[in-house]
């Protein structure tokens, strides 16, 4: 019976600690992009950053049947997320945050187009 009260404490403190930062912006992020002025078909696009820095980018075009995927390591410079891709085409792109959106301010425009600010919503919390 000792014990409970104990337990019921280091419970209480283990949910009461915050989220390290790295943390807070982790998780699933979707968006479409529009499509481009050269032609290029609209896009949706899902950006995934994992709590210890592993980051995957992909994008499935609405009107056939290419897939652009690519992993890397994303960061948190002040209110910036920033993903360094790796792989065929390497490229960073940097986000603003603003609430449960990245705003892209920084991206690789010939392959995402100039179309539009590129903007993705958290999917989980």
């Amino acid at each position: 019976m000792r014990r409970l009260p104990l337990l019921v404490l280091a419970l209480l403190a283990a949910c009461s600690s915050p989220p390290r930062p790295e943390m807070l912006n982790a998780g699933i992020y979707a968006g479409a992009l529009p499509a481009t002025l050269g032609g290029g078909d609209e896009r949706q696009v899902r950006l995934t950053l994992r709590p210890g820095g592993d980051a995957a980018l992909q994008a499935t075009f609405i009107d056939n049947a290419s897939r652009f995927f690519a992993e890397g390591r994303w960061s948190e410079q002040g209110d910036r997320v920033v993903v360094d891709l790796a792989g065929e085409r390497p490229g960073r792109v940097v986000f603003a945050r603003s609430g449960p959106q990245l705003v892209a301010r920084e991206w690789d425009r010939a392959l995402w187009g100039e179309e539009g600010v590129p903007v993705l919503y958290r999917l989980n919390r």
